[in-house]
């Protein structure tokens, strides 16, 4: 049984409990500027050291369910065999399994934006299209409609 986590979690009650040790011995001295200071300081330290417990924690439960995670879960696909394409290759299509495709949503408008008597359109899959006296030209991306016209270099 792997131990995930326990030195950061005793890192931070060491942490925590000097924090504790630095309030403490402020506190005697609180009416002076170095009371304040040890105590705030203090009062970091077993903020900083009850976070760091629970980072350790955390550590300790994410490492538990990884090592109870199965082995075949990492572990690459099996390559199929010729015989099994060939199987596959033999079946009529009515025997294939019906795969089920969504259509296609068309582009959702982003921005539109008006410059030198053009009005860019952009879409929300990446293209877009430029109206100018009437005719429409859609490019694929920003960066076609730059090297058609041949600014932005």
């Amino acid at each position: 049984m792997k131990r995930h986590g326990l030195g950061v979690f005793f890192l931070g009650l060491a942490l925590a409990l000097s924090g504790v040790y630095g309030m403490w011995t402020g506190w005697d001295y609180i009416q002076l500027e170095r009371g304040w200071s040890l105590f705030m300081g203090g009062a970091t330290a077993v903020s900083g050291g009850v976070v760091t417990m629970a980072l350790g924690r955390a550590i300790g439960v994410l490492g538990r369910i990884a090592d109870s995670a199965p082995a075949t879960m990492s572990a690459p696909a099996p390559e199929k065999s010729p015989a099994a394409e060939v199987g596959e290759r033999a079946r009529s299509p009515d025997q294939r399994p019906a795969v089920a495709y969504a259509p296609a949503k068309p582009p959702v408008e982003v921005d539109r934006y008006a410059a030198g008597g053009s009005v860019y359109v952009m879409f929300s899959d990446g293209s877009v299209e430029v109206q100018t006296d009437g005719r429409a030209q859609r490019y694929p991306s920003l960066a076609a409609l730059r090297a058609d016209t041949g600014f932005g270099g």
